[in-house]
């Protein structure tokens, strides 16, 4: 397993939204607009990134295929923004340019270094995984549930590749080193929980999500790549689902 089979599948995966069918009209109810209004501006906002400083730490790596797959990945990301904002204009919900959250988070990346970035992005992407179930089930619109499923489908596999690439990181670390990042790591993903359920409780409860089952959601999904980076069965597995999807 190496990270050419991780560009392979984003390579694969570039069609991912061709089967979304657009609506012409506005699908959201008056009241499902106001509960995902800001909520989904801010989460549009922080997929969007040019990547520049992720680029620059994954010469790091020193593997071409890695920043080759960085490359695709970004695009992929962007693509999330790019339906998202088109699902926003359809409905008539302005697109925001800044973000504090977003803000914050960009600063860390571009202070951290390659593993930080990582970390960092491996945050943003667990919490999008109950974030993006509960903006799902938080209106009826097929369109948007639609947008959300093949989202999901797509954080999942950043999930893995993301601790995938940590996992090669760690391997050059003392154990004790490694204790310490995953205990940074906790902190940084207990703040992040706390932020974004204070920003988007609305769609968090109307998507089923209280605090504490937010909480407890977010932290099994944390648990479980803490498991793909201990776990030499994760790689098999994280391998399996690669050569599946491609």
């Amino acid at each position: 397993m190496n990270f050419l089979s991780w560009h392979q599948y984003f390579l694969s995966n570039r069609q991912h939204f061709d089967h979304v069918e657009w609506q012409d009209l506005p699908t959201l109810t008056s009241p499902e607009k106001n509960i995902i209004y800001s909520s989904i501006q801010q989460f549009q906002r922080g997929e969007h990134s040019e990547g520049k400083h992720f680029l620059k730490f994954a010469q790091s790596m020193k593997d071409e295929s890695y920043v080759d797959t960085v490359k695709i990945f970004i695009k992929e990301e962007q693509d999330h923004a790019a339906v998202l904002g088109q699902f926003m204009e359809m409905e008539g919900i302005e697109k925001i340019k800044k973000d504090w959250l977003d803000n914050s988070f960009r600063w860390l990346r571009k202070l951290a270094g390659l593993e930080g970035t990582v970390t960092v992005l491996l945050t943003a992407e667990i919490i999008s995984m109950i974030y993006y179930k509960a903006l799902q089930k938080s209106t009826g619109s097929d369109l948007l549930q639609n947008i959300c499923k093949q989202i999901l489908v797509d954080e999942e596999m950043h999930l893995q590749f993301q601790s995938f690439t940590l996992k090669m990181l760690y391997r050059k670390k003392p154990g004790i080193s490694i204790l310490f990042s995953r205990l940074l790591h906790g902190i940084l993903m207990s703040g992040t929980i706390m932020m974004v359920w204070f920003f988007h409780k609305k769609v968090l409860k109307c998507g089923g999500y209280y605090f504490f089952s937010f909480f407890k959601n977010v932290w099994n999904e944390f648990k479980r790549c803490g498991k793909m980076l201990r776990d030499k069965k994760s790689l098999l597995t994280i391998a399996a689902d690669v050569n599946h999807a491609a």
